[in-house]
Order: structure tokens, then sequence, then C-alpha cells
């Protein structure tokens, strides 16, 4: 009831909006930015106004809620970016810290182990004598004090999860938009595997899904869902969580490029035996634009949440027990939106909550196209068995990432649309 208070004063002050023209939102002053935050339940800051281009973003809750957000920034004047850190706890951030330097942006993800240790993983290391790919390594960066991180690599080659494929097990191009979870102190890291990430069918539509276990410094690979001669293109997007003590991820097929838009949504879970689940199509998806959200609580089991981006419309679907799953339920579908989706549950009242992005009401808007007097940052909670909508940012954000801390209290870290500049929205 106290987001449906809300959600309902929101809704009688945007009535006494006029809804052409709307004014600009993406600053203050004459227009309404103010206006519609100050009514939002969230407090909105500035983590670092030096990024300044949309470029991945990641978000974990570590133990006494400490908040880490990974990101990714050109370095001024260079063709180079840093992968960058920054620890919010109790209302205070502290300085982004550089975790590497690269020149091949390809993901970012970030977790906390059970001591409260952040790690990033990211596409590292080094060329593998190839002339493109000057980073082509699964990283793993864990940061033994602030300022200071070790950088791992878990992986260098296509047969570092040997299948006796010959396909499956050549290249040099690994570690492709990783995701990366800790069950206690050992950690589990999903990448892509491109091979020699030059050719469609023998890279891109042959890639594999695979995965390594433990680190620091010692690592088990595994392979997960091989395309091979299949040419399925598996693990394009990948989102992975903990689910009950056993690691489970999504991911979606992409055959076109390193990180091009994906198809349908993959489901695949870690068995108690160690053995993992083979790849479960959950829902027929045209174009998952960055891929689907997974989700989990110990009440409800497994949720995600995808925007199909031809149709413009994010619906949410789940799963007990990760085999049977539920029809795809509409959450949101006007204009351009519902995009770049990020799925939690609040721990307290165990309800699926969705960030997204909201780009225009021209429902043939691109991404380069959005208005910036429409676009807006919501969150959807489903609440006694309705969808209630919360405004996160009036002047929108890119690529949110969504969390709850202990508190049941939601936190989100996105980019600004118009600049790239982090932000981090936190409820009070």
């Amino acid at each position: 009831m106290r987001r449906q208070g809300w959600a309902l004063g929101l809704a009688l002050a945007l009535a006494c909006t006029p809804d052409e023209p709307r004014p600009p939102d993406a600053g203050t002053g004459d227009d309404n930015t103010d206006t519609l935050n100050g009514l939002s339940p969230f407090t909105r800051v500035v983590l670092d106004t030096t990024a300044t281009e949309l470029q991945p973003i990641a978000l974990a809750v570590g133990p006494q809620d400490r908040v880490g957000v990974a990101y990714i920034s050109r370095v001024t004047g260079t063709k180079n970016y840093e992968i960058r850190f920054i620890e919010w706890k109790d209302g205070q951030a502290s300085q982004p810290e550089r975790v590497a330097t690269v020149e091949v942006v390809s993901g970012v993800s970030v977790a906390y182990d059970s001591t409260g240790k952040a790690a990033v993983s990211y596409l590292g290391g080094g060329a593998d004598q190839s002339v493109e790919w000057v980073q082509s390594d699964l990283a793993v960066s864990y940061r033994n004090a602030p300022g200071s991180w070790a950088e791992r690599i878990p992986a260098t080659r296509s047969n570092n999860a040997p299948t006796g494929n010959a396909l499956a097990d050549s290249g040099f191009l690994v570690g492709l938009n990783p995701a990366i979870v800790f069950d206690g102190t050992k950690a589990y890291v999903a990448y892509r595997d491109g091979h020699n990430g030059q050719f469609g069918k023998q890279d891109w539509e042959g890639s594999d899904l695979e995965l390594v276990e433990g680190g620091p410094t010692s690592w088990a690979p595994r392979m997960l869902a091989m395309s091979a001669d299949t040419k399925a293109g598996y693990g394009g997007h990948i989102s992975m969580v903990m689910a009950g003590g056993q690691p489970a991820l999504v991911h979606d097929q992409v055959l076109d490029s390193a990180d091009a838009r994906g198809r349908n949504v993959l489901f695949q879970r870690r068995k108690p035996d160690g053995t993992w689940t083979t790849a479960l199509r959950v829902q027929t998806v045209s174009d998952t634009q960055l891929g689907a959200s997974l989700g989990w609580d110990s009440q409800v089991g497994y949720g995600v949440a995808v925007v199909d981006r031809t149709s413009n419309k994010l619906t949410y679907t789940f799963s007990k027990d990760g085999v049977s799953w539920s029809e795809p339920d509409p959450v949101f579908q006007s204009g351009a939106g519902g995009w770049y989706p990020s799925l939690a549950f609040d721990p307290v009242h165990h309800e699926p909550h969705i960030a997204y992005y909201i780009c225009s009401n021209n429902v043939s808007a691109n991404e380069q196209s959005c208005d910036p007097r429409v676009d807006e940052l919501h969150i959807s909670a489903f609440i006694e068995q309705n969808w209630n909508d919360v405004l996160v940012d009036a002047a929108g954000g890119w690529g949110a990432k969504l969390a709850f801390l202990s508190t049941g209290k939601r936190v989100v870290a996105y980019r600004a649309p118009d600049s790239g500049v982090v932000k981090l929205a936190v409820e009070p």
C-alpha cells in the first residue's frame, strides 16, 4: 500500500500536466523534472560526471548493504577505457576507483563475496596474437582494499573447457559479456566464447556459453551450452543469480557479432551434483535488446523480465522449479519503452520489481532518437495482483540495474541517457 499510495499521488499530479507539448525533462529550471522528481520516492545522486558515454554498467549489494557499481568510462583523449568501481554505503559514495584499463569493451559485472570483498569481471588480459582483439581473455579483478585491485585471468582459450569438438575447442576470444556471482567466497563466472572473433558462421553463430568456478587462483572451466555445428549463437547476453545455494542464468542467441541484438530467452541452472541443465527456451523473443534479466526469490522461485524490442512489449514470467514457466505477463507496452529491464525481488514482500526505460511516445523511436521531453526511468512492482508504476528519474535512465537492500529499500544504478553520467537512485 505504501507504493500504491505514491503512484496515485503521481497520477494526480500528472493529470494536471499538459501532455502536449511537454517541457523537456532532461534539465531543471523551466521544465518539470524537479517537480516530478520531487514526487518520486527516490533520492538521486551523481556518482561520476566524467563518465560520458553510454557504456555497460553493473550493480551489486553486499554484506552490510554495501552497494557496488562497476562501469566503463573512456579515458579522455585516448582510445582506452577504464573499468571503474564506486562503493556506496549509508548515503556516502567512494571516489571512482580504476579497476583496469582496456581498449576493447565487452560488458562488465560486479559481485560481493560473503566477506564483503568486491570482484569485477570483464574482457581483459592479453591479445593472444590477435590484432583486433587487444583484450581477449576472461578477467576477474578482486578488490583487496579501496583503490587496490588484483586481476586474475581464469580463461584464455576456447579449449579451456574442452569438448572434443574441433570448432568449440578452437579460438582465443573468451570472456565476452561476463556475469559473476558468489557462493560464499567461491565465484561463478559465465561468459561467451567467441572463438576467433571474425566470421559469422564459425565464430558468432558457433559461439558457446561457458563458465568457470573457484578463484581467485584456481578455476575449474565448464561448457554450459555448445553451439558448434548447430549454429545457435549461445551466450550473447547473460544474467546470473544465486538461487537457493546454486547459480542459475539466462542468456540469449546472438548470431551477427560480439554484441549484436539477441533473440529468445534461454534458462539454465546448476544442479546439486554440480552438473548443469541444458538450455531451455522459456520465451520466444524476436529482439532482446541488451538481454533478459533473471531474478530469484525463496517463495516465488525464478523470474525473468525481458522486452521484445520489435514490439516494445515488456513481460514477466516465473517458474518455481525452472522447468514449468508461466505465460508471459505484460508489464508495459506504450510507445517506445520497457527498455533495458532489470528484475529484482523484494526480500520482505516477495514481489517482483522491474526497472525499465521509457524512450518516447512514438513507437517508432530508436535508441538514438529518444524524446527528452518524455523519457523517464520507472519501476513496476507486482502488488496485489497488479503492476504498479513508480518514477525513479524524470530525466531518464539508460541500462538501469535494480537491487534491494536488506531493509527492503530499492537502489538503482544507471546512466543519464543524454550524457552517460553515472547515477544512483536510492529509496530513503
